[in-house]
């Protein structure tokens, strides 16, 4: 106890000789620390990170208790790669003042995909509570909700970052992704029309916008947007697959097989686009190509039951109907429910 009392004792002597500097601080020297700080904001605006540092040090060598300062100071570090450094100086700035909402806020922001014990998220909020609320807070407690499964608390937060920033397009972006979620299919369309509108460069919401159009049976306009996000990024491998699929389902196939083709070349390892292929195959009658192509994927994709109740149907087609039904079985041993339909052909 008595450690504890000089402790206490210690820090509101520290406190009080702060609270004494700063008070003996004449006119021009506090005009001094206000043009130190000034200049350093301008200089981190024209990123001129490393004069910014110097006027925020000398700023702080004035007055010990500037919390702008330290925050400030800590974006400049962030700027510059220090993040270690930028988290200390956010430390004091919320040290030296316990309501500052906008330090509780960039140390979240800046932790937020780094640690794991939950500090970004309980920082973004507590800078809610301290007062400073803006649209960036609400849309990364969102993605923090979403990475927990809580996709009501996600479509609530997003919700909000749009209410403070109605042109935040990827906030609309991933509030599409929730609706699609839940089935909103419309819903989901308009948050994705609202987030190419206002980030016309935005591939992959072009190529998410197609894929609800194809739910919606609209594939004319899906292609339309896949068109559009491999403008966007010629490497979006997704997209040309989901082209593609587009493309089978309107009978172009030949068209529908250069874009499986085109998507397996940018990923070698992707799954859908060869299965795919395997369909387009079997639709023009190649059923020994299809087959093969199926027995290559499932080799590489042995417990993916969708590979099942495909290749049943290919072995149907070509009259395997024992080994379609084997495939179909095993199909809805690995999940596949639709499976349950075709084996009723095997009874």
């Amino acid at each position: 106890m008595v450690g504890m009392k000089k402790y206490f004792t210690l820090s509101i002597i520290l406190f009080l000789f702060a609270q004494t500097m700063q008070a003996q601080l004449s006119v021009t020297e506090r005009r001094q620390m206000e043009r130190l700080y000034n200049a350093g904001i301008e200089q981190f605006l024209n990123r001129d990170y490393l004069e910014a540092m110097a006027s925020f040090d000398q700023c702080l060598e004035m007055d010990h208790a500037n919390a702008k300062a330290y925050l400030n100071r800590g974006k400049v570090n962030a700027a510059l790669g220090n993040l270690e450094a930028s988290l200390a100086d956010f430390d004091l700035a919320i040290q030296h003042n316990a309501d500052f909402g906008e330090a509780y806020f960039y140390k979240g922001y800046f932790l937020f995909g780094r640690d794991t014990a939950g500090v970004s998220r309980e920082m973004l909020q507590m800078s809610l509570t301290k007062g400073f609320e803006l649209a960036e807070s609400h849309y990364l407690l969102g993605l923090s909700n979403l990475l927990e499964g809580e996709e009501d608390k996600a479509l609530m937060n997003f919700n909000r970052a749009i209410n403070l920033k109605d042109d935040y397009a990827i906030a609309y972006h991933d509030r599409a992704g929730i609706k699609r979620t839940m089935g909103d299919f419309n819903g989901a369309l308009y948050d994705y029309k609202a987030a190419v509108n206002y980030w016309e460069d935005f591939p992959v919401a072009y190529n998410n916008m197609g894929s609800v159009k194809m739910v919606l049976g609209d594939y004319e306009g899906a292609i339309t947007d896949y068109n559009r996000a491999i403008q966007l990024d010629a490497g979006l491998y997704l997209a040309y697959n989901n082209r593609g699929y587009a493309s089978y389902q309107l009978g172009m196939l030949d068209t529908a097989m250069v874009d499986f083709t085109k998507a397996v070349e940018l990923y070698p390892g992707f799954m859908e686009a060869r299965m795919n292929a395997s369909s387009v195959y079997a639709k023009k009658g190649e059923l020994e190509i299809a087959l093969d192509l199926l027995n290559e994927v499932i080799t590489i994709h042995p417990g993916v039951g969708i590979l099942y109740l495909n290749r049943g149907l290919v072995k149907e087609m070509s009259g395997d109907i024992i080994g379609a039904c084997e495939d179909w079985q095993m199909a809805l041993d690995l999940g596949e429910e639709k499976a349950t339909e075709f084996l009723e052909e095997c009874k």
